[in-house]
């Protein structure tokens, strides 16, 4: 019994082995999302640097009398900068390299040659804003982060100082504001579009009064470098593994398996114990005969008590069985004819065949007086349906 309860029990924890031994991971999906959902990257990580070229314009105090074409200058830029997130980075940008203009003012430090025939004079000059922008990549931020996306707009605001090379004094506070236009060209370089403007006060082309700001408005074209690494991993909840699930489970399992075989062994000994106990006791089983004595009549003639040799043989068979039953006790009932005697010689004649079946019984055959009665019913006339069978001792 013991065996075929540990059989089992092994039979049924064999799933729970097998599964324990599968490694499963339990991936949290994640949302693709600008702003969340992705690993903060290390400082190394996603840095870049850009170079272009292309052309700016200025807009001072009198510049617009001026034609636009002759305003148009060479502008160049270098960026170093980081993204933090897919669709957040900083960047410090060096820009600038040649501005024009037109002033009344002849005496102004940057006016080169005469007048024209508008009676202004043309101004040149070279100048360089540094500047830190703060890049927010709206490709990413709403249609997701993707690696392989060919077109991103990034728009950028920032702060700067723009200093004009002729003047050591002359510098001026900036804000800079404009939109790259992103075209990848592999996964290391993209192809840069950059329109963008700066803002500062209008003393920086040399002239004073009119309008409290001037402005210079510029497109630029270039390559963007991206060192490694130059990607985002995506972030997801702390992966929990149903291998580190199901072990928990499964020892937990294990252990209460340990204990109810440990529970069964115990019966099983304490089955084992009374077992033995059961087969070493001895025990003596009495099997009491009972022997059923069915009822005994002895009948009499008319007037007459003794007992005949045939009604010996029959009292001899009683005898035998009263004997096997010795802590029985029978009744020796007699009876009397009514229709013949007084009912007091009746009563004293069924005592005494009742008492001659009595004395027969006990001295003739040894019958244990003890188990043996006598009673007297005297004269009946019910007992049988003839009248001469009244005359009887019954023994039952």
């Amino acid at each position: 019994m013991k065996k075929t309860f540990v059989m089992l029990l092994i039979i049924a924890s064999t799933p729970l082995l097998s599964f324990a031994q599968e490694r499963t991971e339990i991936v949290v999906q994640e949302k693709n999302t600008g702003w969340s959902g992705y690993v903060t990257n290390r400082f190394w990580d996603n840095w870049f640097i850009s170079i272009g070229a292309g052309a700016q314009v200025y807009f001072g105090q009198t510049d617009a009398r001026g034609k636009f074409g002759k305003r148009i200058a060479p502008a160049f830029d270098f960026s170093v900068g980081k993204w933090f997130m897919p669709s957040l980075g900083l960047r410090a940008q060096a820009s600038g390299f040649r501005l024009k203009g037109f002033t009344h003012d002849p005496n102004n430090m940057y006016v080169k040659g005469g007048p024209n025939h508008n009676g202004l004079y043309k101004q040149s000059w070279q100048q360089f804003n540094v500047h830190g922008d703060i890049l927010i990549n709206l490709s990413n931020w709403i249609g997701g982060y993707r690696v392989d996306r060919f077109y991103e707009a990034v728009p950028y605001i920032g702060f700067g100082i723009m200093h004009a090379c002729r003047a050591a004094d002359n510098n001026e506070l900036t804000v800079n504001a404009g939109l790259i236009n992103k075209m990848r060209l592999s996964d290391a370089f993209d192809l840069n579009i950059e329109i963008k403007g700066s803002v500062f006060r209008n003393k920086f082309s040399g002239e004073s009064g009119g309008k409290r700001a001037n402005g210079i408005v510029a497109v630029t074209a270039g390559f963007t470098y991206k060192f490694n690494q130059r990607h985002f991993e995506r972030s997801v909840a702390p992966v929990v593994m149903a291998e580190d699930i199901a072990l928990a489970a499964t020892a937990q399992q294990l252990e209460e398996t340990r204990a109810a075989l440990a529970q069964q062994q115990a019966y099983n000994r304490d089955l084992r114990a009374e077992l033995n106990e059961v087969k070493n006791l001895k025990r003596e089983v009495k099997v009491e005969k009972e022997v059923v004595v069915a009822p005994r009549a002895i009948f009499f003639t008319i007037n007459k008590a003794n007992i005949t040799a045939k009604d010996k043989v029959n009292l001899k068979y009683l005898a035998d069985q009263i004997k096997q039953n010795p802590n029985k006790q029978y009744t020796i009932v007699g009876y009397a004819d009514k229709a013949t005697g007084t009912p007091e010689f009746n009563m004293q004649l069924s005592r005494k065949r009742a008492e001659n079946v009595f004395n027969v019984l006990t001295k003739d055959f040894g019958v244990n007086p003890s188990q043996l009665k006598v009673e007297a019913k005297g004269g009946v006339s019910n007992l049988f349906d003839s009248n001469p069978l009244n005359r009887v001792t019954i023994v039952e």
